[in-house]
């Protein structure tokens, strides 16, 4: 994991507020090694301490770490780190995770129901529900794509389901994205493409769409082609570093 943090901070893929954070810490970090004062340690997360430690073994290792500070804030250069740096700063990648889902984490733990209804209708839904709310659709008539999609009225931390509608004869636009879904066909034919394969659906089928896999759905009847889709979006709607919505090419209403 050590390059996915160097990787993710040279792509710009922290949010503005993890950059400000990491980097007052990091400059605050850079401070003490240069005024050779002894740093307040309730001030410094566990791996900026561990860069401290690090720092002092050497000059050579202290002036390693001053410069990564400055890469941290201009990380567009190419560099080159030792083994040391590299260790302790893939640290700060599970540390920015741990700080994005921790929340959820303990509330998976508390084992506390979180049932936050009033009405015992509210936990139930179906495909004329008129709380279905539209999120988004697409039409391109050039790349034979029309579609569009709802999502449940459930107040759900993880699991997202949706519900597709591909018009006869039409598909919608091979993407990919971070979340793992599973698709169950309600209505309609077609066909599922995950990469290079393809299966034939229909009711009653369900598909499997791994994670970062290109995919696409075809309706290949005559009537719409209409599927749940249920996937952990809540979950690396939260964790992916970067802008989702651009990866997974969704457009936000």
């Amino acid at each position: 994991m050590s390059d996915l943090f160097l990787k993710t901070l040279k792509s710009n893929r922290l949010s503005p507020d993890e950059k400000s954070i990491l980097g007052g810490q990091l400059k605050e970090l850079v401070d003490t090694l240069q005024s050779n004062r002894v740093p307040d340690a309730t001030r410094m997360n566990s791996t900026v301490s561990a860069l401290y430690v690090y720092a002092l073994a050497s000059p050579e290792q202290r002036q390693e770490v001053i410069s990564f500070t400055e890469w941290f804030h201009q990380p567009e250069a190419d560099a080159t780190w030792s083994e040391g740096i590299r260790a302790i700063v893939s640290r700060f990648f599970g540390e920015l995770q741990l700080d994005r889902i921790g929340e959820m984490l303990i509330r998976i733990s508390a084992q506390k129901s979180l049932t936050s209804v009033s009405q015992p209708e509210a936990l139930v839904s179906r495909l004329d529900d008129p709380a279905l709310c539209g999120l988004y659709d697409n039409k391109v008539d050039a790349l034979n794509i029309d579609f569009s999609v709802s999502v449940l009225p459930f107040d759900l931390e993880v699991l997202d389901p949706r519900i597709v509608t591909v018009k006869p004869g039409k598909a919608n636009e091979m993407h990919k994205h971070a979340h793992e879904t599973v698709f169950i066909f309600l209505k309609g034919k077609g066909k599922v493409i995950v990469d290079q394969y393809q299966n034939e659906v229909g009711p009653g089928d369900f598909a499997f769409i791994p994670r970062w896999c290109n995919h696409q759905s075809v309706n290949t009847g005559t009537e719409d082609l209409v599927f749940l889709a249920v996937a952990d979006f809540g979950l690396t709607g939260k964790s992916f570093m970067g802008n989702y919505m651009k990866t997974a090419r969704l457009k936000s209403q």
